[in-house]
């Protein structure tokens, strides 16, 4: 049987390289429309059809959260620069503070010696205040005795008596005996 099937092959093969260059071979697309076909119904989809639309679909649900978390990320990633600017800012702030704080706390022996020193001034100008109205107080008392100080009237009473006694008749003052006329002024004094 393969030696008939052989042989048949053969003549076939020598048949077609005899023919005549006129003699063509039938189209292979019009024996396609030959062969029954199967049409599409759609009252009962194919279930690899369906599957494949669900996966589809899934894929599609899938693509669109990944965008969403791509802006979220996008989002995040601004937050956290612009948390890094400011962090980076207080840092900074934290440092300039930080040497403030020493640079003030080395002027602080220099301000604490600068004190001792004005207090020392102080301290000396107070003891020099202190023993200044001493001193005065005793020039200015030793040349006025004591006694005519405090019986001496002021300026104006002074006056308001001197004009009594022009007016009046004469008077002792202490004791004395008058002699002079009352109608002479006597020496001031």
């Amino acid at each position: 049987m393969a030696f008939a099937v052989f042989a048949l092959g053969i003549n076939t093969a020598a048949a077609v390289y005899t023919l005549p260059s006129d003699f063509s071979l039938p189209h292979i697309g019009s024996l396609a429309g030959l062969l029954p076909q199967q049409k599409a119904s759609g009252l009962t989809p194919d279930p690899v059809v369906a599957a494949l639309k669900d996966i589809q679909w899934a894929q599609q649900q899938h693509f669109a959260a990944l965008r969403e978390n791509s802006f979220l990320l996008q989002e995040a990633l601004a937050l956290v620069q612009q948390d890094s600017i400011a962090l980076a800012s207080l840092r900074q702030s934290v440092e300039d503070e930080r040497v403030i704080v020493k640079k003030t706390l080395s002027q602080i022996p220099d301000e604490h010696e600068d004190v001792k020193n004005v207090s020392a001034k102080i301290s000396m100008l107070i003891a020099k205040v202190d023993s200044l109205p001493k001193a005065t107080a005793t020039e200015v008392t030793s040349s006025i005795p004591t006694r005519h100080a405090r019986n001496r009237p002021s300026r104006p009473g002074h006056k308001r008596m001197v004009r009594q006694r022009d007016r009046s008749v004469p008077a002792s003052v202490g004791g004395a005996v008058l002699s002079v006329p009352a109608t002479m002024s006597s020496p001031r004094g």
